[in-house]
Protein backbone atom coordinates (compact mmCIF):
# COMPACT_ATOMS: atom_id res chain seq x y z
CA UNK A 1 0.00 0.00 0.00
CA UNK A 2 1.37 3.36 -0.96
CA UNK A 3 1.19 6.41 1.24
CA UNK A 4 0.84 9.91 -0.13
CA UNK A 5 2.98 12.40 1.75
CA UNK A 6 0.94 15.32 2.92
CA UNK A 7 1.00 17.64 5.88
CA UNK A 8 -2.11 16.02 7.25
CA UNK A 9 -0.41 12.62 7.45
CA UNK A 10 2.25 13.99 9.78
CA UNK A 11 5.09 13.87 7.27
CA UNK A 12 6.01 17.03 5.46
CA UNK A 13 4.51 16.44 2.02
CA UNK A 14 7.56 17.89 0.33
CA UNK A 15 9.62 14.82 0.99
CA UNK A 16 9.22 13.27 -2.43
CA UNK A 17 11.25 14.57 -5.30
CA UNK A 18 10.52 12.96 -8.58
CA UNK A 19 7.93 10.36 -8.33
CA UNK A 20 7.20 8.33 -11.31
CA UNK A 21 4.13 7.11 -13.13
CA UNK A 22 3.66 5.28 -16.37
CA UNK A 23 0.52 6.12 -18.31
CA UNK A 24 -0.51 3.72 -21.03
CA UNK A 25 -1.57 6.50 -23.37
CA UNK A 26 1.68 8.41 -22.95
CA UNK A 27 4.21 6.03 -24.42
CA UNK A 28 5.07 2.44 -25.24
CA UNK A 29 8.37 0.90 -24.36
CA UNK A 30 10.23 -0.94 -27.07
CA UNK A 31 12.79 -3.29 -25.61
CA UNK A 32 15.99 -3.64 -27.55
CA UNK A 33 17.85 -6.95 -27.43
CA UNK A 34 20.18 -7.17 -24.46
CA UNK A 35 23.74 -6.53 -25.51
CA UNK A 36 27.00 -7.76 -24.07
CA UNK A 37 29.30 -5.16 -22.52
CA UNK A 38 32.61 -4.94 -20.71
CA UNK A 39 32.91 -4.38 -16.97
CA UNK A 40 36.12 -2.74 -15.73
CA UNK A 41 38.38 -5.03 -13.68
CA UNK A 42 36.51 -8.15 -14.85
CA UNK A 43 37.16 -10.65 -17.65
CA UNK A 44 33.60 -11.92 -18.04
CA UNK A 45 31.26 -9.71 -20.09
CA UNK A 46 28.13 -8.23 -18.58
CA UNK A 47 24.80 -7.26 -20.13
CA UNK A 48 23.22 -3.84 -20.60
CA UNK A 49 20.07 -3.46 -18.50
CA UNK A 50 18.00 -0.65 -17.02
CA UNK A 51 19.45 0.97 -13.94
CA UNK A 52 16.72 -0.30 -11.63
CA UNK A 53 17.24 -3.89 -12.82
CA UNK A 54 20.89 -4.05 -11.77
CA UNK A 55 21.20 -4.66 -8.03
CA UNK A 56 25.00 -4.61 -8.27
CA UNK A 57 24.96 -1.09 -9.72
CA UNK A 58 22.43 0.20 -7.19
CA UNK A 59 24.47 -1.23 -4.33
CA UNK A 60 27.56 0.70 -5.42
CA UNK A 61 25.70 3.90 -6.26
CA UNK A 62 23.40 4.03 -3.23
CA UNK A 63 25.99 4.83 -0.61
CA UNK A 64 26.31 8.11 1.24
CA UNK A 65 30.03 8.54 0.61
CA UNK A 66 31.16 7.97 -2.99
CA UNK A 67 34.84 8.45 -3.71
CA UNK A 68 36.02 9.86 -7.03
CA UNK A 69 37.39 6.43 -7.94
CA UNK A 70 33.97 4.80 -7.42
CA UNK A 71 32.25 7.52 -9.43
CA UNK A 72 34.84 6.83 -12.13
CA UNK A 73 33.72 3.18 -12.13
CA UNK A 74 30.02 4.06 -12.23
CA UNK A 75 30.60 6.31 -15.23
CA UNK A 76 32.50 3.56 -17.06
CA UNK A 77 29.76 0.94 -16.61
CA UNK A 78 27.13 3.16 -18.24
CA UNK A 79 26.25 1.55 -21.56
CA UNK A 80 26.51 3.54 -24.77
CA UNK A 81 23.49 1.72 -26.17
CA UNK A 82 20.16 3.20 -25.13
CA UNK A 83 16.59 2.00 -25.02
CA UNK A 84 14.17 3.87 -27.24
CA UNK A 85 10.79 4.96 -25.99
CA UNK A 86 8.21 6.03 -28.54
CA UNK A 87 6.37 9.07 -27.22
CA UNK A 88 3.17 10.39 -28.72
CA UNK A 89 3.91 14.10 -28.76
CA UNK A 90 2.11 17.00 -30.38
CA UNK A 91 4.49 17.09 -33.32
CA UNK A 92 4.55 13.35 -33.91
CA UNK A 93 6.57 10.62 -32.24
CA UNK A 94 9.66 11.45 -30.24
CA UNK A 95 12.54 9.20 -29.24
CA UNK A 96 13.26 9.29 -25.54
CA UNK A 97 16.25 7.59 -23.97
CA UNK A 98 16.65 5.14 -21.15
CA UNK A 99 19.80 4.96 -19.04
CA UNK A 100 21.41 1.51 -19.23
CA UNK A 101 24.28 0.09 -17.21
CA UNK A 102 26.56 -2.89 -17.68
CA UNK A 103 25.46 -5.45 -15.11
CA UNK A 104 27.14 -8.76 -14.19
CA UNK A 105 25.46 -11.48 -16.26
CA UNK A 106 25.53 -13.91 -13.34
CA UNK A 107 23.62 -11.53 -11.10
CA UNK A 108 26.50 -11.20 -8.65
CA UNK A 109 28.12 -8.04 -7.33
CA UNK A 110 30.92 -6.26 -9.18
CA UNK A 111 34.27 -7.79 -8.26
CA UNK A 112 36.13 -4.49 -7.78
CA UNK A 113 33.92 -1.41 -8.32
CA UNK A 114 36.74 1.11 -8.34
CA UNK A 115 38.82 2.67 -11.11
CA UNK A 116 41.97 4.29 -9.82
CA UNK A 117 43.30 7.25 -11.72
CA UNK A 118 46.38 6.26 -13.71
CA UNK A 119 49.71 7.11 -12.13
CA UNK A 120 50.16 10.13 -14.37
CA UNK A 121 46.57 11.23 -13.98
CA UNK A 122 46.64 10.56 -10.26
CA UNK A 123 49.58 12.94 -9.86
CA UNK A 124 47.57 15.52 -11.75
CA UNK A 125 44.58 14.82 -9.52
CA UNK A 126 46.64 15.34 -6.39
CA UNK A 127 48.08 18.51 -7.88
CA UNK A 128 44.61 19.82 -8.63
CA UNK A 129 43.48 18.86 -5.15
CA UNK A 130 46.22 21.03 -3.68
CA UNK A 131 45.82 24.01 -5.99
CA UNK A 132 42.35 23.87 -7.56
CA UNK A 133 41.17 27.10 -5.95
CA UNK A 134 43.69 29.23 -7.80
CA UNK A 135 44.51 27.10 -10.84
CA UNK A 136 42.87 27.87 -14.20
CA UNK A 137 42.42 24.72 -16.26
CA UNK A 138 42.74 25.17 -20.02
CA UNK A 139 39.47 23.45 -20.79
CA UNK A 140 37.40 25.94 -18.83
CA UNK A 141 35.62 28.69 -20.64
CA UNK A 142 36.51 32.27 -19.90
CA UNK A 143 34.52 33.58 -16.98
CA UNK A 144 31.75 35.95 -18.03
CA UNK A 145 31.32 38.81 -15.60
CA UNK A 146 27.76 40.14 -15.16
CA UNK A 147 28.93 43.63 -16.07
CA UNK A 148 30.38 42.61 -19.43
CA UNK A 149 27.11 42.67 -21.33
CA UNK A 150 26.07 39.03 -20.87
CA UNK A 151 22.76 38.64 -22.71
CA UNK A 152 20.64 36.44 -20.47
CA UNK A 153 17.89 36.05 -23.06
CA UNK A 154 20.30 34.59 -25.62
CA UNK A 155 22.64 32.68 -23.32
CA UNK A 156 20.49 31.20 -20.55
CA UNK A 157 19.86 27.46 -20.58
CA UNK A 158 23.10 26.69 -22.45
CA UNK A 159 25.59 24.09 -21.28
CA UNK A 160 28.96 23.05 -22.61
CA UNK A 161 28.47 19.29 -22.51
CA UNK A 162 26.81 17.71 -25.55
CA UNK A 163 26.19 14.35 -23.88
CA UNK A 164 22.71 15.25 -22.78
CA UNK A 165 21.14 11.81 -23.05
CA UNK A 166 24.00 9.57 -22.00
CA UNK A 167 23.60 7.57 -18.81
CA UNK A 168 22.04 8.18 -15.43
CA UNK A 169 24.93 10.08 -13.84
CA UNK A 170 25.15 13.70 -14.94
CA UNK A 171 28.32 15.09 -16.45
CA UNK A 172 30.44 17.42 -14.35
CA UNK A 173 29.18 20.45 -16.28
CA UNK A 174 25.66 19.24 -17.03
CA UNK A 175 22.74 21.33 -15.75
CA UNK A 176 25.05 24.08 -14.42
CA UNK A 177 22.09 26.04 -13.01
CA UNK A 178 21.33 23.48 -10.30
CA UNK A 179 21.75 24.82 -6.78
CA UNK A 180 21.87 22.98 -3.46
CA UNK A 181 20.26 24.62 -0.45
CA UNK A 182 22.40 24.20 2.68
CA UNK A 183 20.84 24.68 6.11
CA UNK A 184 22.44 25.74 9.39
CA UNK A 185 22.29 22.11 10.49
CA UNK A 186 24.54 21.41 7.46
CA UNK A 187 21.81 19.27 5.88
CA UNK A 188 21.14 19.32 2.15
CA UNK A 189 17.40 19.08 1.82
CA UNK A 190 16.39 20.88 -1.34
CA UNK A 191 17.56 22.21 -4.67
CA UNK A 192 16.88 25.27 -6.76
CA UNK A 193 17.69 26.72 -10.17
CA UNK A 194 19.79 29.79 -10.91
CA UNK A 195 17.72 32.08 -13.17
CA UNK A 196 20.12 35.03 -13.46
CA UNK A 197 23.32 36.19 -11.78
CA UNK A 198 21.54 37.06 -8.54
CA UNK A 199 18.42 34.89 -8.09
CA UNK A 200 17.62 31.23 -7.42
CA UNK A 201 14.16 29.77 -8.03
CA UNK A 202 12.99 27.09 -5.60
CA UNK A 203 9.95 25.75 -3.74
CA UNK A 204 8.45 27.72 -0.86
CA UNK A 205 8.50 24.66 1.39
CA UNK A 206 12.29 24.56 1.04
CA UNK A 207 12.71 27.92 2.76
CA UNK A 208 9.69 28.12 5.07
CA UNK A 209 8.03 25.61 7.35
CA UNK A 210 8.50 23.24 10.26
CA UNK A 211 11.35 21.19 8.80
CA UNK A 212 13.22 24.33 7.75
CA UNK A 213 12.92 25.67 11.29
CA UNK A 214 14.12 22.32 12.67
CA UNK A 215 17.26 22.78 10.60
CA UNK A 216 17.67 26.32 11.92
CA UNK A 217 16.92 27.95 8.59
CA UNK A 218 18.75 28.39 5.32
CA UNK A 219 22.49 28.96 5.65
CA UNK A 220 23.62 29.48 2.06
CA UNK A 221 23.20 28.34 -1.53
CA UNK A 222 25.76 26.07 -3.20
CA UNK A 223 26.39 26.40 -6.94
CA UNK A 224 28.52 24.25 -9.24
CA UNK A 225 28.27 21.07 -7.14
CA UNK A 226 28.59 17.51 -8.46
CA UNK A 227 29.70 15.22 -5.61
CA UNK A 228 28.94 16.59 -2.17
CA UNK A 229 31.58 14.32 -0.63
CA UNK A 230 34.62 15.28 -2.73
CA UNK A 231 36.44 18.46 -3.68
CA UNK A 232 37.42 18.94 -6.40
CA UNK A 233 35.15 16.72 -8.49
CA UNK A 234 37.08 14.81 -11.16
CA UNK A 235 36.26 12.21 -13.80
CA UNK A 236 38.93 10.49 -15.87
CA UNK A 237 38.26 10.95 -19.57
CA UNK A 238 40.33 9.43 -22.40
CA UNK A 239 43.83 10.96 -22.20
CA UNK A 240 43.02 13.59 -19.60
CA UNK A 241 41.51 14.22 -16.19
CA UNK A 242 38.36 16.34 -16.21
CA UNK A 243 37.93 18.39 -13.05
CA UNK A 244 35.23 20.86 -12.11
CA UNK A 245 35.73 24.21 -10.46
CA UNK A 246 35.32 24.33 -6.72
CA UNK A 247 31.69 24.52 -5.67
CA UNK A 248 30.62 28.02 -4.67
CA UNK A 249 28.84 28.66 -1.37
CA UNK A 250 27.10 32.02 -1.45
CA UNK A 251 25.03 33.73 1.23
CA UNK A 252 21.58 35.12 0.51
CA UNK A 253 20.27 38.64 0.95
CA UNK A 254 16.54 37.98 1.00
CA UNK A 255 14.02 35.16 0.51
CA UNK A 256 10.78 35.97 -1.31
CA UNK A 257 8.05 33.41 -0.60
CA UNK A 258 4.92 33.75 -2.69
CA UNK A 259 2.46 35.79 -0.60
CA UNK A 260 -0.37 33.29 -1.16
CA UNK A 261 1.63 30.24 -0.05
CA UNK A 262 0.33 28.64 3.16
CA UNK A 263 2.71 26.16 4.76
CA UNK A 264 -0.10 24.23 6.48
CA UNK A 265 -2.21 23.87 3.35
CA UNK A 266 -3.04 20.31 2.32
CA UNK A 267 -2.67 20.91 -1.42
CA UNK A 268 0.41 23.16 -1.34
CA UNK A 269 -0.69 25.73 -3.85
CA UNK A 270 1.72 28.58 -4.71
CA UNK A 271 4.72 26.49 -3.63
CA UNK A 272 7.32 28.84 -5.09
CA UNK A 273 10.03 31.16 -3.77
CA UNK A 274 12.87 33.30 -5.12
CA UNK A 275 16.17 33.59 -3.23
CA UNK A 276 18.16 36.77 -3.83
CA UNK A 277 21.88 36.07 -3.43
CA UNK A 278 24.11 38.41 -1.46
CA UNK A 279 26.09 39.36 -4.55
CA UNK A 280 26.08 38.53 -8.29
CA UNK A 281 27.84 35.36 -9.40
CA UNK A 282 30.14 34.96 -12.38
CA UNK A 283 29.17 32.45 -15.04
CA UNK A 284 31.51 29.56 -15.90
CA UNK A 285 31.28 26.06 -17.36
CA UNK A 286 29.75 24.96 -14.07
CA UNK A 287 27.58 27.92 -13.09
CA UNK A 288 25.04 29.19 -15.64
CA UNK A 289 21.37 30.26 -15.44
CA UNK A 290 18.46 28.34 -16.89
CA UNK A 291 15.80 30.06 -19.02
CA UNK A 292 12.32 30.90 -17.82
CA UNK A 293 9.35 30.07 -20.07
CA UNK A 294 8.28 32.60 -22.66
CA UNK A 295 4.66 33.61 -22.06
CA UNK A 296 3.99 33.93 -25.80
CA UNK A 297 5.84 30.81 -27.00
CA UNK A 298 4.13 27.54 -27.86
CA UNK A 299 3.90 25.42 -24.72
CA UNK A 300 5.43 21.91 -24.62
CA UNK A 301 2.96 20.86 -21.92
CA UNK A 302 1.26 18.10 -23.89
CA UNK A 303 0.65 14.51 -22.84
CA UNK A 304 3.79 12.39 -23.14
CA UNK A 305 6.21 15.23 -23.92
CA UNK A 306 9.56 14.38 -22.34
CA UNK A 307 11.08 16.55 -19.62
CA UNK A 308 14.22 16.15 -17.50
CA UNK A 309 14.96 16.37 -13.82
CA UNK A 310 18.31 16.27 -12.09
CA UNK A 311 19.68 16.42 -8.59
CA UNK A 312 20.96 14.43 -5.68
CA UNK A 313 17.64 12.81 -4.79
CA UNK A 314 17.83 14.08 -1.22
CA UNK A 315 14.24 13.45 -0.31
CA UNK A 316 14.47 11.93 3.16
CA UNK A 317 15.39 15.08 5.08
CA UNK A 318 11.81 16.29 4.83
CA UNK A 319 10.12 12.98 5.51
CA UNK A 320 9.89 11.49 8.99
CA UNK A 321 8.23 8.22 8.04
CA UNK A 322 9.77 7.00 4.80
CA UNK A 323 13.42 7.22 3.87
CA UNK A 324 14.30 7.26 0.19
CA UNK A 325 17.88 6.54 -0.78
CA UNK A 326 19.78 9.57 -1.94
CA UNK A 327 22.97 10.10 -3.84
CA UNK A 328 26.01 12.27 -3.14
CA UNK A 329 26.46 12.68 -6.91
CA UNK A 330 24.26 14.52 -9.37
CA UNK A 331 21.83 12.17 -11.14
CA UNK A 332 19.39 12.78 -13.99
CA UNK A 333 16.20 11.29 -15.37
CA UNK A 334 13.87 11.89 -18.31
CA UNK A 335 10.16 11.70 -17.55
CA UNK A 336 6.95 12.35 -19.52
CA UNK A 337 4.50 15.13 -18.84
CA UNK A 338 1.16 13.85 -17.54
CA UNK A 339 -1.92 15.96 -18.20
CA UNK A 340 -3.73 17.43 -15.22
CA UNK A 341 -6.77 15.38 -16.15
CA UNK A 342 -4.92 12.06 -16.00
CA UNK A 343 -2.89 13.10 -12.97
CA UNK A 344 -6.04 14.08 -11.08
CA UNK A 345 -7.48 10.60 -11.64
CA UNK A 346 -4.64 9.22 -9.51
CA UNK A 347 -4.46 12.00 -6.94
CA UNK A 348 -8.22 12.01 -6.37
CA UNK A 349 -7.91 8.49 -4.97
CA UNK A 350 -5.90 9.97 -2.11
CA UNK A 351 -8.08 13.01 -1.58
CA UNK A 352 -5.56 15.37 -3.17
CA UNK A 353 -6.85 18.15 -5.39
CA UNK A 354 -4.56 19.37 -8.15
CA UNK A 355 -4.61 23.13 -8.61
CA UNK A 356 -4.68 25.05 -11.92
CA UNK A 357 -1.14 26.34 -11.29
CA UNK A 358 0.30 22.87 -10.69
CA UNK A 359 1.37 20.24 -13.21
CA UNK A 360 2.42 16.61 -13.16
CA UNK A 361 5.16 14.48 -14.67
CA UNK A 362 6.32 10.93 -14.19
CA UNK A 363 8.14 8.03 -15.78
CA UNK A 364 7.98 4.28 -15.30
CA UNK A 365 6.05 2.54 -12.58
CA UNK A 366 8.27 1.26 -9.75
CA UNK A 367 11.41 2.68 -11.28
CA UNK A 368 14.11 2.71 -8.61
CA UNK A 369 15.69 5.97 -9.72
CA UNK A 370 14.66 9.08 -7.84
CA UNK A 371 16.97 11.66 -9.33
CA UNK A 372 15.49 15.00 -8.35
CA UNK A 373 15.30 17.15 -5.26
CA UNK A 374 12.44 19.15 -3.86
CA UNK A 375 12.69 22.68 -5.19
CA UNK A 376 14.62 21.60 -8.27
CA UNK A 377 13.51 22.39 -11.83
CA UNK A 378 11.42 20.34 -14.23
CA UNK A 379 13.37 21.05 -17.43
CA UNK A 380 12.45 21.05 -21.11
CA UNK A 381 15.06 21.18 -23.88
CA UNK A 382 13.93 23.71 -26.47
CA UNK A 383 15.50 22.35 -29.66
CA UNK A 384 14.52 25.42 -31.67
CA UNK A 385 16.81 27.65 -29.61
CA UNK A 386 19.07 24.86 -28.20
CA UNK A 387 18.48 25.81 -24.59
CA UNK A 388 16.95 24.44 -21.40
CA UNK A 389 13.82 25.99 -19.91
CA UNK A 390 12.42 25.52 -16.39
CA UNK A 391 8.70 24.74 -16.63
CA UNK A 392 8.16 23.34 -13.14
CA UNK A 393 9.46 23.21 -9.58
CA UNK A 394 9.48 19.90 -7.70
CA UNK A 395 6.77 20.29 -5.06
CA UNK A 396 5.41 17.02 -3.66
CA UNK A 397 4.36 13.46 -4.40
CA UNK A 398 4.24 9.95 -3.04
CA UNK A 399 6.50 9.03 -0.15
CA UNK A 400 7.72 5.99 -2.07
CA UNK A 401 9.41 6.72 -5.38
CA UNK A 402 7.64 5.06 -8.27
CA UNK A 403 4.21 4.97 -6.67
CA UNK A 404 2.51 7.76 -8.58
CA UNK A 405 2.88 11.12 -10.32
CA UNK A 406 5.08 13.91 -9.05
CA UNK A 407 3.44 17.30 -8.62
CA UNK A 408 5.24 20.45 -9.72
CA UNK A 409 4.55 24.14 -9.36
CA UNK A 410 3.99 25.60 -12.84
CA UNK A 411 6.66 28.25 -13.46
CA UNK A 412 4.74 29.65 -16.41
CA UNK A 413 1.87 30.56 -14.08
CA UNK A 414 4.14 32.74 -11.95
CA UNK A 415 6.29 34.49 -14.55
CA UNK A 416 4.89 37.94 -13.77
CA UNK A 417 5.52 37.49 -10.04
CA UNK A 418 9.07 36.24 -10.62
CA UNK A 419 9.86 39.13 -12.94
CA UNK A 420 8.44 41.64 -10.46
CA UNK A 421 10.77 40.29 -7.76
CA UNK A 422 13.80 40.57 -10.02
CA UNK A 423 12.92 44.05 -11.30
CA UNK A 424 12.41 45.65 -7.93
CA UNK A 425 15.71 44.31 -6.63
CA UNK A 426 17.87 45.59 -9.48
Amino acid sequence: MFTFASHGSGALWAASALLVLIHASCHQLEQLPRRACDIPNETKPGICVQVGQCAAYMQVRNVTNLSSERVNFLKKVQCDVEMATVTEAKNGTELAYEALVCCPANGQDYLYPVIQFSKFEYRRFMDVTARFKRKKLKRRIQTVEPSSGFNLLNECGKQVTNRIYGGEIAELDEYPWLALLVYHSNDYGCSGALIDDRHVLTAAHCVQGESVRERRGLKHVRLGEFNVKTEPDCIEEPNYLSCADAALDIAFEHIHVHPEYKEYSSYKYNDIAVIRLKHPVSFTHFIMPICLPNKTAQTPLVEGQMFSVSGWGRTDLFNKYFINSHSPIKLKLRIPYVSNENCSKVLDLYGVRLGPKQLCAGGELAKDTCAGDSGGPLMYFDRTHSRWVAYGIVSYGFTQCGSGPGVYTSVLSYISWIESIIRRQN
